[in-house]
């Protein structure tokens, strides 16, 4: 069924220009490199429709000007941001202080701590030096410290410049960024170190962190390295060309347990350099208890890597690149590659997802453990690699007569892949997975008929 106004995701295509690619973190990254991420290079392609301490900190200079964004709360068809999702939870709490220039924001960040809510006025802030966030910088669970547009998404740009990224968490805890635009940066929209911990980024969008010249480094617009429960939500990241390297992720993480990244738009992250890496969501070198729920991601190289060829042992303590976690209610189409790849994982579910379009075969690959892939509606048939099938229990999947059949959709190369009404062969054939999958892409109760559906939507 389709979502309510109140709470609305869109699906619809958003016409994006191009990007980026997939793989280590490079010393600047501030976090050990792990390697390239070798990622096989298919033939099959698609036709494309559509933490710092205060004393590191430096001064800013004020430069402020207009956005040229609309402050309106729904979808920008210039941008292509998704802004018509589910609302807050709680109203917001009142501004402690506003600030209207980047040397007043840089300055206002050290004086966060439990309950202060730091606005930002309307217009674009260039920073000189990254805004660094250090223990002493933290909220509590019951007050967190909060930096926000004040008068909502779309109003404020942070333009990092020519620093790595423009925030550093390397310490700060329970700590929300909310409805700010965030670009520029060398490398990363935000970055997150140990011992960070319990960070937000709520209602953002984050897009072309790339000024940065060495291709060897690793890109990600949200890069974190062992910090727990962190959420990502109602956030747009996407690029405007393909990054020169051949590294770059949307959401990359090594080690981090109890992520949430969900309601989110990712597109177009694909690497310059042979076009043939570049992932949306990737979650590996020991993560765990990851949960991947309701994104539209699309025109990328990969949709979702969970774990991949990272560090395990060296960062974790196991061997394991990825352990327990669901991917649930995500649809993922046009990637060139894979929709779904999933390495060296167990105790995962990879459950009622919809992939369309994509460039290569779903994958189970390296190796599995008591991994379940059920009620998705793939692209193509789901591809146990290295033995792993063994490992799986894959039961009612849903494979399309071919790539980019629209039959089961209301409109799918427009990008609207709710169910048809005739989908007979999805509607109400799914197995009862109440304890892991409670509703849909678009928050409705599952199920509304006689079963659960198969795939992302729930008619």
């Amino acid at each position: 069924m389709l979502r309510s106004p109140a709470h609305s995701l869109s699906l619809s295509v958003m016409t994006l220009a191009a990007i980026a690619c997939s793989n280590p973190p490079s010393a600047a990254d501030g976090a050990p490199g792990d390697g390239a991420d070798a990622v096989d290079v298919r033939a099959d392609t698609i036709l494309r429709e559509d933490a710092i301490e205060p004393a590191d900190v430096a001064s800013m200079d004020a430069v402020v000007t207009d956005t040229g964004v609309s402050a309106d709360t729904g979808v920008s068809m210039d941008t292509g941001i998704r802004a018509d999702v589910a609302p807050s939870d709680a109203p917001a709490a009142a501004c402690s202080e506003t600030v209207s220039t980047a040397a007043e924001l840089q300055a206002a960040a050290q004086r966060l701590g439990p309950g202060r809510v730091l606005c930002l006025a309307p217009g674009r802030y260039v920073l000189t030096a990254r805004i660094s966030l250090g223990a002493g910088r933290s909220g509590t669970a019951m007050a967190p410290a909060v930096i926000r547009a004040r008068d909502g998404r779309g109003t404020v740009t942070v333009d990092g410049a020519n620093n790595e990224e423009a925030f550093f968490f390397s310490g700060a805890t329970f700590v929300a960024l909310e409805g700010l635009l965030i670009t520029g940066g060398q490398y990363h929209g935000v970055k997150l170190d140990p011992p960070s911990a319990d960070i937000v980024v709520r209602d953002c969008e984050i897009t072309d962190t790339f000024n940065g010249t060495d291709a060897s480094s690793q890109l990600s617009p949200i890069k974190g390295f062992q910090v727990p429960r962190v959420l990502v939500e109602r956030t747009r990241i996407r690029f405007s060309r393909r990054w020169i390297g051949n590294n770059i992720q949307g959401i990359d993480c090594n080690a981090c347990p109890s992520w949430t990244v969900r309601d989110n738009e990712i597109s177009d992250v694909r690497a310059m350099v042979g076009g043939t890496s570049g992932t949306a969501i990737q979650f590996k070198s020991g993560s765990r208890d990851t949960v991947i729920e309701r994104n539209v991601l699309h025109d990328s190289f990969i949709g979702i890597s969970f774990g991949g060829f990272g560090n395990p042992m060296g960062w974790s303590g196991q061997p394991w690149e990825h352990v327990g976690g669901v991917v649930r209610n995500n649809v993922i189409y046009r990637c060139e590659d894979a929709g779904i790849t999933v390495l060296y994982a167990r105790d995962g579910r990879i459950v009622n997802n919809t992939l369309w379009g994509n460039g290569f075969t779903p994958d189970v690959r390296r190796m599995a453990m008591n991994l379940r892939y059920q009620n998705n509606i793939l692209d193509r048939a789901l591809n146990f690699r290295d033995g792993t099938m063994a490992a799986v229990m894959a039961a009612n999947n849903l494979v399309l007569r071919s790539p980019t059949d629209g039959a089961l959709f209301l409109g799918a190369m427009r990008g609207d892949f709710h169910l048809a009404p005739g989908a007979s062969t999805a509607i109400d054939r799914g197995m009862s997975l109440a304890s892991d999958v409670m509703d849909d892409i678009d928050r409705e109760a599952r199920p509304r008929g006689a079963g659960f559906d198969i795939g992302a939507d729930e008619r």
